[in-house]
């Protein structure tokens, strides 16, 4: 099943500097992805991420240089996405 998920990065060393991302993993059964999945997916992005809060699904970078903290703020499974956006077309018919 693909997983579609928001992730917010927040740069330590820069007030203010966070960036919207989204990703996509794909697990073979109808759970959601595990911890050990995200933690791949963001380590093959670039970011060396370790797990700070497993429940809360959040990661940290502790490069020296760009320190980051990852924050995993949707996930949902593809099946919803489509749902909502086929909703979405067709309650826009009806507000014209």
């Amino acid at each position: 099943m693909e997983w579609n998920f928001l992730f917010r990065i927040d740069h330590l060393k820069e007030t203010g500097e966070e960036r919207n991302l989204k990703g996509l993993i794909v697990t073979e059964n109808d759970q959601p992805p595990k911890v050990e999945q995200i933690q791949s997916f963001l380590r093959s992005c670039g970011y060396n991420a370790d797990v700070q809060d497993a429940h809360k699904l959040i990661f940290r970078d502790s490069n020296p240089e760009d320190p980051v903290d990852i924050r995993i703020i949707q996930l949902e499974d593809q099946e919803v996405h489509e749902t909502d956006r086929i909703l979405k077309l067709i309650s826009e018919q009806f507000i014209k």
